[in-house]
């Protein structure tokens, strides 16, 4: 068959009707069990969990279907008004059923571990559940917070959604989207690229102020709630207990790749040496060292990513193929379409849904492979309960980047006389999937604090500027105007200090790889049993079982060590 730019299918999650009173009894019936909970036997408490659980499956379908309409067209108003509606909804039923976390947390240790005892599959969420007890707030005050968060701060960042979704910008008389003028960031022309970059930037200079109260709204709703009133030590706390990672590993890991910017600095004077630039801006550091190949029809490049992944293992290609072939892919541009790209994870018994934007160039056959590389770890994962099955953010980019790994080496042996061209590339992508994303987090941990003090968002944007600077090093020119993109980064809105998974993939990543290609085809077994256990377990733990400590800065010097002998291979000529 050929493979085509199309919209999805959504039809296998659409809501049959009746689907929110179904959602409705079964929190009707676990309500009921409140009276039980004083003495709960264990047999009742696992068909508690069972009920908790096939009400997450329902609940994550519906929402989940409200959200990729939306995300397919921002501009569709009832698109818009029934994601609105439906969160609220789910967020109704998250409250109403509060109580059973809230017990479970308030339970003695002994008491709790005659439950845990028998939990089996469900023992790691539960144990998640009772870490954050000393976090945990009143029932009431829970009810409160859920209902601010879907009505005030989810709120603000759907506006930022919709705000910039809706940004078209004007080009040579042409008006392109957000990815489009990505696109002319890595053109072969240098004032193709200082254009694109200072068209996009001039327009969120234009709306600093909008997207600027959003984020400082988004900060102060954080730092209000997780520090003032749940007692996290810091805002990053929050995101590695979500994540089940110590503060001294990202710390760790923080600091390591500050301590390592130097080699990028090293690689850039080499790409402009090859580049034969005079002067290096950040305007030209993705620059191809020659005409990037354009017009990859989407059928070659989803064949590419179907060969390689089924080569490294047929579980791997077959996941893959399903998802496209059950029309789980949206990858066609269209207007008021959400930018860039993502995975959903639903539910265990539907395969991921997939936006693209795909124009047809390398990096889109790049972001394919990324993302179906996400829907295979869902899919291996599906094994697992509806609670584990999506694994922590920093482990959750294990398969994605693998898979980006795996596609270039793939493309080196298929076109041998673009190689060195192929190592600069991945280079450069581990720059900005590295060195970049963990100096966001770096950025975020500043504006938080800022924000705090009473810190402008011009202060701020200047602040963002003087570390950029740091981190590009004294051989690139950088202007003004990039202090402002921070402000184009979604996560940064959406997810607070959720890049640093990228930083912690890629690393995690270069470790798994360079084990992969020493030990071959039995390592590459492991590998499928790492992406199998999803989220069941902790990074650390799961990391254990491949040999991997992520709490020592050697191990993420390692995954330096493999960069800096990329850097000395191009040297050499």
């Amino acid at each position: 068959m050929a493979y085509t730019l199309s919209k999805w299918d959504l039809s296998e999650i659409a809501p049959k009707s009746g689907a929110e009173q179904e959602i409705g009894r079964i929190c009707v019936s676990l309500e009921k069990e409140r009276k039980n909970l004083k003495d709960l036997s264990p047999k009742r408490f696992l068909g508690l969990m069972r009920n908790l659980e096939e009400l997450k499956k329902k609940a994550s379908k519906l929402g989940g279907h409200a959200h990729l309409r939306f995300m397919e067209n921002s501009a569709d108003q009832k698109a818009s008004a029934d994601l609105s509606r439906l969160q609220m909804f789910l967020t109704q039923i998250d409250n109403r059923l509060l109580f059973i976390s809230l017990w479970f947390k308030d339970l003695s240790d002994d008491a709790a571990e005659k439950y845990l005892a028998v939990s089996g599959k469900y023992r790691y969420y539960l144990e998640q559940v009772r870490q954050t007890r000393q976090y945990t707030l009143s029932e009431k005050e829970e009810f409160i917070s859920n209902v601010l968060h879907a009505s005030g701060i989810s709120s603000l960042t759907t506006v930022f959604n919709m705000l910039t979704s809706q940004f078209m910008y004007d080009i040579d008389g042409k008006a392109l989207t957000h990815n489009e003028v990505m696109e002319r960031f890595r053109d072969n022309d240098p004032k193709v690229r200082e254009t694109a970059y200072l068209t996009l930037l001039t327009k969120y200079e234009g709306y600093k102020d909008v997207i600027g109260e959003i984020y400082r709204a988004t900060c102060n709703t954080w730092r209000e709630e997780n520090i003032g009133i749940r007692k996290y030590k810091s805002p990053i706390s929050v995101r590695n207990v979500m994540n089940d990672i110590p503060d001294e590993a990202i710390e760790t890991l923080l600091s390591v790749c500050q301590k390592n910017e130097h080699l990028f600095h090293r690689f850039f004077a080499l790409k402009q040496k090859e580049l034969g630039l005079k002067r290096m801006r950040r305007f030209d550091i993705y620059a191809p060292l020659k005409e990037e190949r354009k017009g990859i029809l989407y059928d070659e490049a989803v064949r590419l990513v179907l060969e390689t992944f089924t080569e490294f293992s047929p579980d791997f290609g077959r996941l893959a193929k399903e998802v496209i072939e059950k029309k789980h892919v949206h990858s066609i541009i269209t207007k008021n379409k959400h930018t860039g790209a993502f995975c959903a994870g639903l539910a265990t018994d539907v395969l991921p849904y997939v936006l693209l934007n795909y124009v047809g160039s390398l990096r889109d056959v790049e972001t394919l492979s990324h993302e179906l590389g996400h829907a295979v770890h869902y899919g291996l994962a599906a094994q697992e309960t509806e609670f584990t099955q999506d694994a922590c953010l920093p482990l959750a980019e294990t398969a994605s980047i693998f898979g980006e790994m795996l596609l270039t080496e793939q493309m080196k042996k298929r076109y041998p006389k673009e190689a060195r061209i192929m190592i600069f590339s991945k280079i450069d992508e581990m720059y900005a999937t590295i060195i970049r994303q963990a100096g966001f987090v770096i950025f975020e941990k500043k504006a938080h604090d800022m924000i705090a003090k009473g810190s402008t968002i011009d202060e701020m944007s200047d602040e963002y500027l003087r570390l950029l600077k740091k981190q590009l090093g004294p051989g690139i020119e950088i202007d003004p105007l990039f202090r402002y993109e921070w402000s184009y980064v979604p996560h940064i809105f959406h997810t607070p200090f959720y890049c640093y998974a990228y930083a912690f993939g890629n690393l995690f990543v270069l470790a798994l790889y360079a084990r992969y290609k020493k030990e071959g085809q039995p390592f590459a077994q492991k590998i499928i049993t790492l992406l199998s256990r999803g989220g069941s377990a902790s990074p650390a733990d799961i990391a254990k079982e491949v040999g991997i400590d992520i709490s020592k800065a050697s191990f993420w010097q390692d995954g330096f060590k493999i960069i800096e002998g990329m850097i000395d291979e191009l040297g050499k000529k």
